[in-house]
């Protein structure tokens, strides 16, 4: 397995990700992900499927 080094846009934090999965790991951890989407102004609840 292949690792790549890659930098949080939120916290400029150093992570690691697979090779595999680099075009969709942007954020070292949750909290940023949550961060980013405050500031873009998407809600937890827009992101939910209603049955």
């Amino acid at each position: 397995m292949e690792y790549i080094k890659k930098v949080c846009p939120i916290c400029n934090s150093e992570f690691l990700v697979l090779k595999s999965v680099e075009e969709k790991a942007f954020y070292w951890i949750l909290k940023c992900l949550g961060k980013a989407q405050e500031d873009s102004g998407i809600q937890e609840s827009s992101l939910s499927f209603s049955p």
